[in-house]
């Protein structure tokens, strides 16, 4: 167990590193606020922190890890994957906002077992707050999709 989490911090930290390089040969501020690379930047750098931590300590080998089942067999990780994947499959041709509600729906009440309505709820609750917060107010671009277009239309996002 500890011999396979310093492999895994490893592995993290070598990818933190690798994403840093290039992550730095992008602008991190520009004239109009944070460029393309301030994020990826940031994120490496938590990253290696995070694999440096485990690294040093890669947690007691005495302690059974929960839950011995393979992660497959798993519900919620299933519900998790197959909605992650179905959003990165359908962001390109539906937009950001249908995919999105639906993939949230999906992960609350199958992964996590919600019910309906708490689901549908903060699916479009999340939803909406991201995309007031980024479409609307950033002024974010995001992939044009139907309910882009008629939020576009209603003035309510930038750049659809």
């Amino acid at each position: 167990m500890t011999r396979t989490a310093r492999l895994v911090a490893l592995g993290g930290l070598l990818f933190a590193i690798l994403g840093w390089f290039e992550a730095a040969k992008l602008d991190s501020w520009g004239w109009d606020g944070p460029g393309p690379g301030l994020l990826p930047q940031v994120l490496s750098v938590l990253f290696g922190i995070v694999a440096l931590a485990v690294l040093a300590w890669p947690g007691d080998p005495t302690v059974e890890p929960e839950g011995g089942e393979a992660p497959w067999r798993n519900r919620t990780f299933l519900a998790y994957g197959i909605a992650m994947l179905g959003v990165a499959i359908t962001l390109p041709y539906l937009g950001f906002i249908l995919p999105m509600v639906v993939g949230t729906v999906v992960m609350l009440r199958f992964g996590e077992r919600t019910s309906w309505f708490q689901a549908v709820l903060y699916g479009v609750l999340l939803t909406a707050g991201i995309t007031l917060i980024f479409g609307t107010a950033l002024g974010v671009p995001f992939p044009s999709g139907v309910a882009e277009r008629v939020l576009y239309s209603f003035g309510l996002l930038r750049g659809a």
